[in-house]
């Protein structure tokens, strides 16, 4: 259970980096237009630099992200197919015990039902003597 928490913690920290990264991007390009005095134009081709290194660091972590996601997705599969498998075999181990048990039980119940009859042809023996 621990290891879901953190898988959960996990990517939640990925959006909020995420989030926190796009934030941040924005109140620079905010912060440098307020304090750098330039002319539109440059101010403008600054901005569109600034939006490209944004959308692509944006693209870059959306993809890192995936590929984590896939990661978590194929350990989660693994470990399903895992804990399958070793059912199935504690199931197979419980089925033979239990039919070695019940030969057991049936063997046992045989020579106590052999003996019964022994000593019951031992009694009628006896009763027929007297």
């Amino acid at each position: 259970m621990g290891s879901n928490q953190e898988r959960n913690r996990g990517s939640n920290n990925g959006g909020a980096f995420l989030l926190g990264f796009l934030t941040g991007g924005m109140l620079g390009a905010a912060i440098a237009l307020l304090r750098a005095p330039r002319s539109g134009v440059e101010t403008r081709q600054m901005l569109e630099e600034r939006v490209r290194k944004l959308e692509e660091q944006a693209r870059e972590t959306a993809e890192e992200a995936r590929s984590q996601a896939k990661q978590v997705s194929e350990q989660v599969s693994e470990g399903a197919k895992r804990v399958q498998q070793r059912a199935q075999e504690t199931a197979k181990r419980a089925r033979m015990e239990a039919k070695q048990v019940g030969e057991q039980v049936s063997k046992s119940a045989k020579q106590r039902q052999e003996q019964a009859g022994l000593k019951a042809e031992e009694a009628e023996d006896e009763v027929s003597e007297v």
